[in-house]
């Protein structure tokens, strides 16, 4: 059960206990490279899990967000947060900034919002690709993009850096207009599968109609939080290789998928762990076990995999066991009395 405002977020697996157990281990020979477009708020609680094996490049157009990030405490070295909106071209563009909500800040002015409540400014815009060349950012392992619409220039302005990555989180929906006609999901999932990349998770929320909404309020008939109804509005979709079709299926593909070398295995099996696809994890562990057994216990590393809570969040894992606990015992003294 979600509550609302959590609808659209993809799991984050904090307990993360195969990835700990690289970390700590030294398997993981090389840095695990996050880049966050939209980075405002800070980047998401799943990699803290890497510790001082991450390095976080976070891009914002807004001056202020990027420069809370950099006045927290203790701000580590590899933490590095620019003041950039990325594009399909470099350049100058207005961006609109909420004063009320500045998450929802955006290249697109909304209906309805007064000049003083969205503020339009000059802001830098500059190809991820870009960036990457220049040494500004490091290829990236992950990237996350959430830029109120805007993503399709992102897509278009990191053809290199994405076709590297291993996955890409980005915020979507199944809207069209006049710069999506083709829709904005349809549009992300070619560029996705062009850089050989498939859907893995989604997660979204449901927006009722405004004359439902209305005529629910004039009835006194509001629903609790975690009941929704109306067409999916938000989604935040994971675009991820799938290393085993690469294998098995490479026919599948209209151009060769790049090779992955045992780091990138490795960051591979993290990532799915860390957005709670351990499932997928483990089959992969076992698909390369020959290429993963100079690194890894691979018992070990399975025990760690076949975590069937890796989805629920620390507190709600431990009510859950909490709950089940005197069940499972309960069924356990059941089965040797009968045997």
């Amino acid at each position: 059960m979600l509550l609302a405002g959590h609808e659209t977020e993809l799991c984050a697996n904090t307990a993360a206990r195969f990835t700990r157990w690289v970390v700590e281990t030294g398997a993981l020979h090389q840095p695990f490279v996050v880049l966050d477009v939209g980075v405002q708020g800070g980047e998401n609680e799943r990699w803290q899990a890497l510790g001082d094996h991450v390095i976080v490049h976070g891009l914002d157009p807004i001056q202020e967000a990027i420069d809370a990030l950099r006045r927290k405490t203790a701000l580590p070295p590899n933490r590095h947060y620019h003041c950039f909106a990325a594009g399909s071209v470099d350049g100058t563009r207005t961006f609109y900034v909420n004063a009320a909500d500045p998450f929802s800040s955006s290249f697109y002015p909304r209906a309805g919002l007064t000049r003083a409540s969205e503020q339009p400014r000059e802001v830098p815009v500059r190809r991820l690709d870009g960036l990457l060349q220049a040494g500004v950012i490091a290829p990236a392992d992950v990237i996350k993009i959430d830029v109120e619409g805007a993503e399709k220039d992102v897509f278009l302005g990191a053809r290199g850096l994405i076709g590297r990555a291993l996955a890409v989180e980005t915020e979507t929906n199944f809207g069209i207009s006049e710069t999506y006609p083709q829709g904005h999901f349809c549009t992300l999932a070619q560029l996705a599968l062009d850089a050989h990349k498939l859907a893995f998770d989604v997660a979204f929320n449901r927006v009722s109609r405004d004359s439902f909404a209305r005529k629910l309020k004039e009835r006194g008939r509001a629903g609790p939080a975690f009941c929704q109804v109306g067409n999916p509005s938000t989604l935040n979709v994971l675009f991820c290789r799938d290393l085993i079709r690469e294998a098995n299926e490479p026919q599948s593909y209209v151009t060769p998928p790049p090779p992955v070398e045992t780091d990138e295995l490795l960051k591979y099996l993290i990532i799915l762990e860390l957005y709670g696809l351990n499932d997928v994890a483990l089959d992969t562990l076992l698909r390369f076990a020959q290429r993963l057994e100079a690194r890894l216990n691979l018992d070990e590393a399975a025990d760690l995999l076949a975590d069937p809570y890796c989805r629920l969040r620390p507190g709600r894992r431990r009510t859950l066991v909490r709950a089940l606990t005197p069940w499972w015992r309960a069924w356990r003294r059941l089965r040797r009395l009968r045997a």
